[in-house]
């Protein structure tokens, strides 16, 4: 089989869709399938562009028998800017759209999407080529700008609402990564028959893949200063408006007298440099911002937490899972949970009974709970097992590859599913 991806993530990159993009695509070249994958130069989460790619228009690359073909797109220097997200978006979409020719012939497009220009643009090629196309849904664009304040009621969400609805409905198929994502689409219309539950694996975050749970022999702690009986919190990945770190500088504050309760972001992204400025301007001393660590000494960083802390803002209502949750679970760790009670991440906590939930953006609510988990380990060792026996039962990456190589199959032998734009192209018109 041929499968043209398209994705603006892929290794080196550590964090969000590319280990997940990275791991299927290799797996599937393994497989013996002709994989090309049209992609951006590595800028993520920094939002700048890597030594070593700037400068750039194009590149190919052959990586594990993968062909990349990494494109030059616009990288904002706001990320929740409108104007420039938009330009983000597009340019990639436009550049994807002018490399594909580099990629030769195809059976099948696999888009990875957000953003939505990018599926539209696997839209136009696959009515072009008369071919399918799969998008792996991993947010609900719209949604999630309304959320973080990128985009407002308003002309522009109905448009944007819009084209994600168009583009769901001519997909052969829309890989959702849980229910929520599936009862959201059947809301908007989508058939069910369109729609395949096909969650992320567990123990991926910030790089490759690793099992839990994590021990070790405290060498993070004391690389960065870490007393062995005090208590750390850890968030880890993305710094950015979603993840409204501000909640958990605030807990610092409230806490600031607790010398056994430290807080640790470990990181990068758009809001790093304002959470580093808001701890100097508060003068706190009991939270920590750190760098990602190398892949290699992932699972001693993620055993030296004794609690995760996932926060988002009050409202992320988000219909998926966030990918640190499940490297949380599959860590064995305690989740602390502060994310709004109707969230995907919230139903997943309660479903695996793995963390505490707190309500999003209350400082002294995720103090409270912190304390709580301090001072009572036997529920903090059951929240932590209870996590990762639900990663190993659910969230396995071999479970997941085999249900893409599945899909793949199942596709490969459907009918070919043609468009109303891909007839109207075949007929010239």
């Amino acid at each position: 089989m041929r499968i043209l991806v398209l994705g603006t993530n892929y290794a080196p990159e550590r964090t969000a869709v590319a280990p997940f993009t990275t791991g299927l695509c290799e797996h599937l070249a393994e497989q013996g399938h002709d994989i090309k994958v049209i992609t951006t130069f590595p800028y993520y989460p920094e939002w700048r562009i890597w030594e070593g790619y700037r400068g750039l228009l194009f590149r190919r690359e052959q990586v594990r028998n993968v062909c990349l073909l990494r494109v030059w797109h616009f990288v904002p220097g706001r990320a929740s800017s409108l104007v420039q997200r938009l330009a983000h978006d597009f340019s990639f979409a436009c550049g994807a759209f002018l490399a594909s020719p580099f990629a030769g012939n195809f059976d099948m497009i696999y888009c990875v999407s957000p953003p939505p220009a990018l599926a539209l643009a696997a839209y136009l090629l696959a009515a072009i080529r008369r071919k399918p196309y799969i998008i792996k849904l991993t947010d609900l664009a719209s949604d999630a700008a309304r959320a973080t304040g990128i985009l407002g009621e308003g002309v522009a969400l109905r448009l944007a609402r819009a084209i994600e609805r168009f583009i769901y409905r001519h997909a052969a198929r829309v890989v959702c990564l849980c229910q929520g994502f599936i009862e959201r689409l059947s809301e908007l219309g989508i058939s069910p028959d369109k729609l395949e539950l096909i969650p992320d694996w567990a123990g991926t975050q910030d790089a490759g893949s690793f099992s839990g749970p994590f021990s070790g022999n405290g060498a993070f702690r004391k690389a960065n200063g870490f007393a062995e009986e005090q208590f750390l919190v850890m968030h880890t990945g993305n710094i950015g408006k979603k993840q409204n770190l501000m909640n958990a500088v605030r807990a610092a504050e409230i806490s600031r007298d607790r010398s056994d309760l430290v807080w640790v972001v470990v990181g990068d992204g758009e809001e790093r440099s304002a959470i580093g400025e808001e701890i100097r301007a508060r003068g706190l001393a009991n939270i920590r911002l750190l760098p990602f660590e190398p892949a290699e000494r992932l699972p001693e960083m993620y055993s030296s937490a004794d609690a995760l802390l996932l926060n988002q803002k009050a409202s992320v209502e988000s219909a998926v899972i966030p990918s640190k949750l499940l490297t949380y679970m599959a860590a064995g760790r305690a989740v602390l949970a502060a994310v709004s009670e109707k969230s995907e991440a919230a139903r997943l906590v309660r479903g695996a009974q793995c963390g505490l939930l707190v309500p999003a953006e209350n400082p002294q609510a995720l103090v409270d709970a912190a304390l709580l988990l301090r001072e009572n380990s036997s529920l903090r060792l059951k929240l932590g097992s209870n996590g990762r026996a639900y990663a190993a039962r659910h969230f396995t990456k071999q479970s997941v590859l085999r249900a893409y190589d599945a899909l793949f199959s199942r596709l490969a032998n459907e009918k070919p599913l043609e468009t109303a734009a891909a007839r109207k192209a075949a007929a010239g018109g």
